[in-house]
C-alpha cells in the first residue's frame, strides 16, 4: 500500500462546503436574536401604550367626581340665605328647580327621577343626581345625605352631611368604564 505523502499544498485545501453550514447557523441564530428583542420591545411598548390609556381614563372619572363633589358642596353652602338646597329631614322644603351644575338644573332632573330626595325620615335625608358634562363622555352620580348625629354628642344634635361622589370615564355601559369616588364628611 502506497500512500502519497502529504505536502502542504494538499493540506490547505478544504472544502468550501464545510464553512457554509456555520455561516448559516450564525445568520439564522443572530436573525433570530434580533426578532426576539424586537418582539420583547413590541410586547413592553403596547403595554406601556395600555396602560398610560387606562391612566387617562382614570383621571377622567376622578375629575367627573371631583366636579360633581364641588357641585354638592357649592349648593350645600350657597342656597338662598346660606341654607342648603338638599333636604335634611322629611319636612324640609327644597326647590324644585333653580339648582344648576356644569349648566343643568339638577334639582328638575332629580325631581322628574324621583330622586330629590329620594328617602328621608324625621332626622335625616338622602339626595341623589347626576351631573353631564357638555360635549365630555365622561359623568357624575353624586349623592348627599344629611342627618343629626346624636352618637358622638349624646344630648347635643349635631347636623352632619356626608357627599359622596362617584365620577365615571363614560356615562355607557361599557367594559372599559372607570369609576373612581370622592366622599366628603363634614
Amino acid at each position: 500500500m502506497h500512500t502519497t505523502p502529504r505536502t502542504r499544498k494538499n493540506a490547505a485545501r478544504v472544502p468550501a462546503c464545510q464553512n457554509a453550514g456555520f455561516t448559516m447557523f450564525f445568520a439564522v441564530l443572530v436573525a433570530s436574536l434580533a426578532l426576539a428583542v424586537g418582539l420583547a420591545i413590541y410586547s413592553l411598548t403596547s403595554r406601556e401604550l395600555e396602560l398610560s390609556s387606562v391612566a387617562a381614563q382614570s383621571l377622567y372619572a376622578v375629575y367627573a367626581a371631583d366636579a360633581g363633589e364641588g357641585c354638592a358642596l357649592y349648593w350645600d353652602a350657597h342656597y338662598g340665605s346660606g341654607s342648603s338646597a338638599f333636604a335634611t329631614s322629611s319636612t324640609s322644603v327644597v326647590p324644585s328647580s333653580g339648582v344648576s351644575c356644569e349648566s343643568q338644573d339638577i334639582a328638575a332632573a332629580a325631581v322628574a327621577a324621583h330622586t330629590w330626595p329620594n328617602s328621608s325620615t324625621a332626622t335625616a335625608a338622602t339626595t341623589t343626581f347626576s351631573v353631564q358634562f357638555a360635549g365630555q363622555p365622561y359623568c357624575a352620580l353624586v349623592t348627599v345625605a344629611k342627618f343629626v348625629d346624636t352618637i358622638t354628642a349624646p344630648g347635643n344634635t349635631i347636623p352632619r352631611t356626608v357627599i359622596v361622589s362617584d365620577g365615571f370615564n363614560t356615562c355607557g355601559t361599557s367594559q372599559a368604564r372607570v369609576e373612581r369616588e370622592l366622599k366628603a364628611s363634614y
